[in-house]
């Protein structure tokens, strides 16, 4: 008998469940650090939230420089390995940031779970060597809804951890429970002996081969434009929350229930993001998803009040889902399946360098020119570089497929 239908599937629940238990339990720390950085430094509103970008961009830029190491240790020794180191590291990370007393320590720890964080990128790469091409979008779409569902919930459970414990038990607790992931990953995933993603060309071989190939850097720029919009406004959030709020209102539930309908939204639209890609097609979803976002992160630096401004998020939020799972679904498609884990290592790099220059910029920004602002710069600049992006790779990739049709390569 076949084994291989149950085997892609079971991987798919069980890659889903740590990469849900891993976002979870970061997310219950991640909308507080703006105010866990000023609880420690005294700092005013405008500096924690530049400090809490600048914290986000180093784990950022350590990321960019770890992911294609990792991508290529995954496509060498294995993506399981890969994903439960990820689980590890970042679990160790978290768990210290529990202890730290000044904000410097902050950006320290958060570069140590850049340098060890991959573990969406490690799970997508595992799931993508195991899953048959026709069902790729929907499994990669779970993945997605899972990273995004963790960072849903993990808020929604913090509120009442905060409260009960404040910050520094909470990240102590969030930091514990990550190892649960790597647990999940060791005990259920057993690693495909065959992939069976599609390999459109026999060429296309290792990280080397693919830093030669046009339509890959064409991806990647495309990536990285897409990840960047949305991840400005990260740091700012909930800063700008507590000054739409009355003078002395808590904004411990305000703040959690944001980054809740934030995450949810997107992980919504990520379940559905497959059919609606299987159905439509990736060219006609991403130019929508990009104008989507756009559209409703404009008028969110003109709001009066906290309700109107949860609205605009997550609505722009759903449309965030969906460019997010059609980015991913394009990369499986570029290479062979030896070449998985690179392909997801580099993916890993842009979008971490991407969405680490977002909330440095949006932090920044803010300290000087004020949170109102900073939303109608994220969604022109979405339009500006994504747009342009997304067409230049259209031209790439039509390029590439007449150029391997021409020589017999592409498989139909």
């Amino acid at each position: 008998m076949d084994e291989r239908p149950l085997d892609w599937k079971r991987n798919n629940f069980a890659a889903s469940l740590a990469v849900f238990l891993l976002c979870i339990t970061f997310a219950f720390t991640n909308p507080f650090l703006p105010l866990y950085i000023q609880k420690i430094d005294g700092l005013s509103l405008p500096d924690a939230a530049m400090w809490a970008g600048i914290a986000a961009a180093a784990q950022g830029v350590a990321a960019f420089g770890s992911g294609p190491l990792w991508g290529m240790a995954g496509d060498r020794w294995g993506r399981k390995p890969m994903l439960v180191r990820a689980c590890l590291g970042g679990a160790t990370g978290l768990l210290l940031l529990g202890f730290v007393t000044t904000t410097w320590q902050v950006v320290a720890i958060r570069f140590f779970i850049g340098v060890m964080a991959g573990a969406p990128a490690a799970a997508m790469a595992l799931v993508a060597a195991g899953t048959p091409s026709a069902v790729l979008p929907k499994a990669l779409g779970r993945i997605q809804a899972s990273v995004l569902g963790g960072a849903a919930m993990g808020p929604l459970i913090s509120i009442g951890l905060v409260a009960l414990w404040g910050y520094r038990t909470t990240f102590i607790t969030a930091g514990i429970l990550m190892y649960s992931g790597a647990a999940v990953v060791m005990l259920m995933i057993r690693e495909p002996r065959e992939a069976l993603a599609p390999a459109h060309s026999a060429e296309k071989q290792g990280m080397g081969s693919l830093l030669r190939t046009p339509v890959v850097w064409a991806a990647l720029g495309l990536v990285m434009c897409l990840s960047f919009a949305g991840p400005l406004i990260q740091p700012i959030l909930s800063p700008y929350v507590v000054t739409l709020l009355p003078e002395g209102t808590n904004p411990t539930v305000p703040v959690g229930l944001m980054f809740f309908g934030v995450s949810a939204a997107s992980a919504v639209a990520a379940i559905y993001a497959g059919r609606l890609i299987t159905r439509i097609g990736i060219q006609a979803v991403l130019p929508v998803s990009i104008i989507g976002v756009s559209l409703f992160l404009f008028p969110m630096g003109f709001v009066k009040g906290v309700g109107v401004l949860a609205i605009l998020v997550v609505i722009m939020s759903l449309f965030q889902g969906l460019l997010q799972t059609s980015s991913v679904s394009i990369l499986p498609m570029l290479v062979s399946a030896t070449a998985l884990s690179s392909m997801f290592g580099l993916y890993q790099s842009v979008s971490s360098l991407s969405s680490s220059l977002g909330p440095a910029i949006g932090g920044i920004a803010a300290a000087h020119i004020g949170f109102s602002a900073v939303f109608p710069f994220a969604a022109v600049a979405s339009l500006v570089l994504a747009l342009p992006m997304f067409y230049n790779f259209k031209r790439v990739a039509s390029k590439a497929a007449a150029k391997e049709a021409a020589a017999g390569l592409v498989q139909v």
